[in-house]
């Protein structure tokens, strides 16, 4: 299938001459379900713009991550999508995120060795090379052998080379043309001048290799987004970040975009992506909640929120959010926390009993709510009519 094809060159091609004299930024969103990947191509379609799926190794993986899907298993059912939903041809990249040791739960829990953590990211790293990513976001920020947990900046720099070098080894395995993403917001704010010295010493030590240069698209910085409503930047830190990047040839991703205000301060500052996702999450939450209210009276409507929450719950992830107790949680972090369910057996079926009470799709339903919030996104970074 075409929509395969795209790699770095095209969101290069596409950023250097910003279609028509029309800035814009690529949109990339975490594939937290299959309602939102179905959401995803059908806004991308219906704009003729770019999309850029971005996933991380909880999320998808040889084990099947939290959604159940390997990663030929995810770049199988976009492309089954594509086709069967009859979608115009549509530019899809699909994108590892944080890829790295440690940067999977399992190597925690499991108490991996940096040794034994690299080795699996490389396991899983081929798996999605094989399976037709070709963007990947190499990440050597955390580092569990440190009392701080993150990695020295000259330790990150040679790990980040060797990864790279790591996975252009297995890109021509492959036949594959891969593109790459470097830095992190994990290592929480890193002054200007470290992002400059990490980002020039990884660039010059991979083209003393002989690396092509180009194949580095995005370079991140945590600029001080958080994953929250009244999600905020600075314009004057995305200015000096973004700066930054494009002398080193390359563009600023920034990570954490959920619920962001200004978005046009991105456009303004040539920002060439945004990664977005746990908040798609949270729209599912709500809208499921609010068409249980609308729809059922009061007993029975309560009877089945409670049956969500206590399936949120068990997935014993919201202490990623929050400490407190299930009747004083912000709505908002039960929303992001679901993230974890919306793929399980009892997630949908309890998706059935609630459509069968309220007597009409509950899954249509939240796919089009879905839509209506990232094509929000789409039209504020300039994303329609591009393809």
């Amino acid at each position: 299938m075409k929509i395969f094809r795209y790699n770095y060159k095209t969101i290069r091609s596409l950023l250097s001459r910003r279609i028509y004299g029309r800035n814009f930024c690529f949109l990339s969103i975490s594939p937290i379900s299959k309602y939102v990947v179905n959401a995803a191509l059908n806004v991308a379609s219906q704009f003729k713009a770019p999309l850029i799926f971005v996933a991380s190794l909880n999320q998808i993986d040889v084990d099947g991550g939290y959604t159940g899907w390997t990663p030929m298993g995810f770049a199988e059912y976009v492309k089954e999508y594509v086709r069967s939903a009859e979608l115009d041809e549509v530019v899809v990249i699909l994108q590892l995120d944080h890829g790295g040791p440690w940067l999977k739960d399992e190597h925690i829990i499991r108490g991996y060795s940096y040794e034994d953590a690299v080795d699996n990211f490389l396991n899983s790293l081929k798996e999605f090379i094989k399976a037709g990513f070709n963007l990947i976001h190499i990440d050597t920020t955390v580092d569990l052998d440190r009392a701080s947990h993150t990695a020295d900046l000259e330790v990150a720099i040679l790990r980040t080379v060797k990864l790279i070098e790591y996975a252009e080894e297995m890109s021509r395995e492959y036949g594959a043309e891969i593109g790459y993403e470097v830095g992190s917001d994990r290592w929480g704010y890193k002054s200007p001048e470290a992002i400059d010295k990490f980002t020039e010493y990884v660039v010059s030590r991979l083209k003393s290799n002989g690396f092509n240069i180009e194949k580095i698209v995005f370079g991140v910085a945590d600029v001080g987004t958080e994953v929250r409503p009244d999600n905020k930047v600075n314009p004057l830190t995305i200015q000096i970040f973004s700066d930054i990047m494009q002398r080193h040839s390359m563009y600023l991703k920034i990570h954490s975009g959920d619920y962001l205000d200004f978005i046009e301060t991105l456009l303004q500052n040539n920002v060439g992506g945004l990664n977005v996702g746990p908040m798609f999450a949270h729209t599912m939450y709500s809208t499921v909640k609010k068409l249980i209210l609308g729809n059922l009276k009061d007993e029975l409507a309560s009877e089945l929120i409670t049956e969500l929450n206590m399936l949120i719950m068990s997935a014993d992830r919201l202490k990623k959010y929050t400490t407190g107790k299930l009747s004083v949680i912000e709505e908002y972090k039960l929303g992001l926390a679901s993230r974890y369910i919306w793929t399980s057996n009892r997630a949908e079926a309890l998706l059935d009993k609630i459509s069968r009470y309220i007597e009409f799709d509950l899954r249509a339903a939240l796919v089009k709510q879905l839509e209506e919030e990232i094509s929000k996104y789409f039209i504020r970074l300039g994303l329609f009519h591009i393809i």
